[in-house]
């Protein structure tokens, strides 16, 4: 008989938003959640896990609701077969990771946590344990893209163009003492869309959102030294892009991230990274005649994080608890040197009892408003949140 497990149980939610995520004028959002999590043991059958959410926010009385994840988990011998609805998470450095692209996100969506904006797709997850290493093979029947915040623009409307494809990937993970590091390979669907220039009208013009092809090759490592952590990643993404002139797909790039973290005074953290982008066959869209698309190429680079060849930047993490560990402040952020641009963020949590929880916070996005940070700046927001777990 199956031994039914409540993993973190059931959760009410209940929050107040300065604004919302989606480059709206809209204030004061009050926000409500159910949040359920499910793990039945099915003993030599494997086991399976449910992971949902159901929300409504005041405004334009929205409602909503999803199913994160669905899935059958089962272990053979040094296998693990995994079936149905799963986020899949790859990346090793802190926060920003070039290799994770398997799960979609709605970063419209308003949680205090960044892990609660992933969705998971279906997918079929194949991992194999050797003396080598851990290899797992993964097929998705089909893709899935992220949901994002669209800068509204005059006569312009934007149409969502769901991916229908396959898609697969493959890794190799190797762990040691105080050292483990990975190489992956993704073929698939970007989840991250791109904007491209459909019909024009007397009464305007539309934009489609696309999710579009990419082959992504990655490696990641960590290491334990002493007290410090250091973290890297790297990852060289191939694209349908035509060359220079191509503004209608996203150009091939390579990034890299890489850093520390280190405990300071007592219980803090300090992490730092610096991140570098080289983005291939890179054109200006401003020495484009001046029109429609013109517009839609500059937003489409500010959309992609492709605005210049070279970019530089970096990434910060100061955390702390106090009080037993029952208060928790975070203070990091996003910076990109090369257009100014960045993203800071202000997070604390408080833990009552038990049950009950409160979280708040800031997030402030800066820089030119043709830059991907700078077209956010409408998404500053303050917030509060209380939780308490049934």
């Amino acid at each position: 008989m199956a031994d039914l497990e409540i993993d973190n149980s059931i959760s009410l939610r209940a929050g107040i938003w300065s604004s919302d995520r989606s480059l709206t004028a809209d204030t004061d959002i009050l926000t409500s959640a159910l949040w359920g999590r499910q793990k039945a043991d099915l003993g030599d059958q494997g086991k399976v896990v449910l992971d949902w959410q159901a929300n409504t926010q005041s405004a334009n009385r929205e409602r909503g609701g999803l199913i994160r994840e669905a899935y059958w988990q089962y272990y053979f011998g040094d296998h693990s077969l995994k079936v149905g609805r799963q986020i899949i998470v790859w990346g090793r450095a802190d926060g920003v990771n070039p290799t994770d692209n398997l799960s979609p996100r709605n970063y419209r969506f308003l949680t205090p946590e960044d892990g609660e904006q992933r969705y998971g797709n279906s997918a079929v997850n194949l991992s194999t344990d050797t003396g080598s290493g851990t290899f797992s093979t993964i097929w998705f029947p089909e893709a899935a893209a992220s949901s994002i915040p669209l800068q509204p623009m005059p006569g312009i409307d934007y149409r969502t163009r769901t991916p229908h494809r396959s898609q697969w990937a493959v890794k190799w993970d190797r762990m040691f003492d105080n050292f483990d590091g990975s190489l992956s390979y993704f073929e698939g669907i970007d989840p991250m869309p791109v904007l491209v220039p459909g019909a024009i009208s007397a009464t305007g013009a539309v934009v489609e959102v696309q999710a579009q092809r990419a082959r992504i090759l990655g490696a990641d490592f960590s290491m334990a030294r002493d007290a410090t952590i250091w973290r890297s990643e790297a990852a060289y993404s191939d694209t349908p892009s035509k060359g220079s002139t191509d503004f209608l797909h996203k150009k091939p790039q390579f990034r890299w991230i890489g850093g520390a973290e280190w405990q300071i005074l007592g219980s803090a953290t300090l992490g730092m990274q610096l991140t570098y982008t080289h983005v291939f066959d890179y054109a200006n869209p401003k020495d484009m005649t001046p029109g429609f698309e013109r517009s839609i190429a500059i937003r489409q680079l500010a959309t992609s994080a492709q605005t210049s060849p070279e970019q530089y930047g970096y990434t910060w993490r100061l955390a702390n608890r106090w009080i037993n560990d029952l208060l928790s402040v975070e203070f990091s952020g996003v910076a990109d040197q090369t257009e100014g641009s960045g993203i800071a963020r202000l997070k604390t949590s408080y833990a009552v009892n038990d049950r009950l929880s409160l979280k708040g916070g800031y997030d402030y996005y800066y820089g030119p408003i043709e830059s991907f940070f700078g077209q956010l700046r409408d998404n500053k927001l303050l917030y509060a949140q209380i939780e308490y777990s049934l």
